[in-house]
């Protein structure tokens, strides 16, 4: 039987207006929603409040078999020790060869790196976000500053190919 983990990226801006983000992650019990776990993780209550955004963005395998990514905004605890500041350079990663997909190393940077280039496209495509968006201005405006792509869109798209 193969894992599933759930990774939960979790968006913020903190003062001066700098996209910030933290991880939270954690096993899929068996019968549990991936959607619901991506929420816990989160720290959010059954009840999530209104212009949350709770978007599965990726997944990638691992040793023991899938992390499933999430990406969530407004973070509801944007505790200041745990918040690390979005890396201006922040690249995808994909692989050489057309066959074999999956790169040969993922880091969660790369992982954070997509999730941006797709909330940022959702921003402007999905009328469930769009609403969203307008109640948190600030975050939003950070998040739509990456360059709007879908996953696998690489070509003119500013991304690094390593």
């Amino acid at each position: 039987m193969h894992e599933v983990r759930i990774e939960v990226l979790l968006l913020s801006v903190t003062h001066g207006d700098q996209l910030s983000w933290r991880v939270e992650d954690g096993d899929l019990p068996s019968g549990c929603r991936s959607d619901f776990r991506a929420c816990e993780l989160a720290g959010l209550a059954a009840d999530v409040p209104t212009a949350t955004v709770v978007h599965s963005t990726s997944w990638r395998p691992n040793a023991d078999g899938l992390i499933l990514t999430y990406a969530v905004l407004p973070d509801p605890n944007p505790a200041e020790a745990t918040v690390r500041a979005v890396p201006a350079d922040a690249t995808i990663v994909c692989s050489a060869d057309a066959a074999a997909p999956t790169p040969p190393a993922v880091a969660v940077e790369h992982v954070l790196a997509h999730a941006l280039r797709h909330l940022s496209l959702v921003a402007r495509t999905s009328p469930a976000v769009v609403a969203a968006v307008d109640s948190h201005p600030l975050l939003w405006h950070a998040v739509v500053a990456h360059i709007p792509d879908v996953a696998g869109q690489l070509v003119d798209s500013g991304a690094e190919r390593r």
